[in-house]
């Protein structure tokens, strides 16, 4: 086993197979451009004898390769009986010491692209069909085939953001976000695999003062969430008490692992299920944010005020001890995604 490492000064780079190795990991292949949208290196047809490739820049296997005008590539003629698939590609040749556009004949398919880690390193840039008995290349018979490479995610404030360049990356806090030229939007939430848990409060009611509610010692009270993508949070509550709270007026509020937006109510869905003989019952729960932004305000169950089709339907908040007497052994659970401020 030999080992290499460099640049030093008792080890330098010597071959151009030593510097592609190392320098290919700076950049994937690719052409340098903000989007498929650009002109950089594309390739035209024009129905003449040349397709015309534009300027830009690329890396190819570790080398850098610049065209600064449209450049002209004679197109190799068809003399065949069908038509010919071709290609353009930027070709890194060692034994050249150079990187050059060349145009690649190929057949019935196009030709394979050449990638020797040693020798002879090719990427495509189009795909250019000639018709029998041809030597031109219309505009339709080109087919982009341009690899891109990419930016790299650089660490932002908030306040303080370069321009939105599009395609570039931006890594603020946990959150991640994408330049699309004009603004910068935010991609996702980097978030742990396995969800985070926290301990929820309940309380009669929504205010500062309202009275915690107690659900016996050791009773089961765990709350897990998990941050989804954007500004979506997933939790999940459960409540198994072990002993028989008083009864309070105020509705039964629990507490969010975070605040959730104010602009609009959030919805949640619960069950609830009694080890006393009460029988179950399902309901939705919500924010409302005049009162606070962070607790599940309500658990609401549906009623009506009689039994034909002309019925007023009506909810209605779940107390501690209404529409039944929560106690030893039920078992409550809230489960909803909102939408966090």
């Amino acid at each position: 086993m030999t080992e290499f490492s460099a640049p030093f000064d008792g080890s330098q780079i010597a071959t151009e197979l030593q510097w592609s190795r190392m320098a290919r990991r700076w950049g994937l292949d690719g052409v340098h451009a903000d989007s498929p949208g650009s002109t950089d290196l594309k390739v035209t047809g024009n129905g003449t004898g040349n397709v015309s490739l534009a300027p830009g820049s690329a890396y190819v296997n570790g080398f850098f390769y610049r065209n600064d005008a449209a450049m002209n590539i004679p197109v190799t003629a068809n003399a065949g009986g069908s038509a010919r698939v071709d290609l353009v590609v930027l070709r890194a040749d060692p034994s050249a010491n150079a990187v050059n556009a060349v145009y690649k004949t190929g057949g019935a398919v196009a030709p394979t692209l050449a990638q020797d880690e040693a020798g002879t390193w090719e990427i495509p840039v189009a795909q250019c069909t000639v018709a029998a008995g041809s030597s031109v290349v219309t505009a339709t018979n080109v087919l982009d085939q341009r690899w891109f490479t990419g930016k790299a995610i650089v660490p932002s404030i908030a306040s303080q953001r370069r321009p939105p360049t599009a395609g570039l990356f931006a890594l603020e806090g946990s959150e991640v976000l994408v330049a699309d030229g004009s603004n910068w939007n935010l991609l996702g939430t980097i978030q742990s695999r396995e969800p985070s848990t926290y301990t929820p409060v309940w309380t009669a009611g929504t205010a500062a003062s309202s009275t915690v509610i107690n659900w016996g010692s050791g009773s089961q009270n765990s709350g897990r969430y998990r941050l989804l993508g954007g500004k979506l949070c997933w939790v999940s509550i459960q409540l198994t008490p072990t002993g028989n709270p008083a009864a309070y007026d105020d509705p039964i509020a629990v507490t969010l692992p975070l605040p959730s937006t104010v602009a609009y109510r959030q919805i949640f869905t619960w069950n609830f299920t009694s080890s006393n003989g009460e029988g179950s019952a399902v309901g939705v729960g919500m924010t409302f944010p005049t009162e606070s932004a962070t607790k599940i305000a309500r658990l609401r169950f549906p009623l009506a005020d009689g039994i034909s089709a002309s019925s007023t339907p009506n909810s209605f908040n779940m107390l501690t001890n209404d529409p039944f007497n929560i106690r030893t052994g039920d078992v409550l659970t809230i489960t909803g995604t909102y939408e966090i401020a």
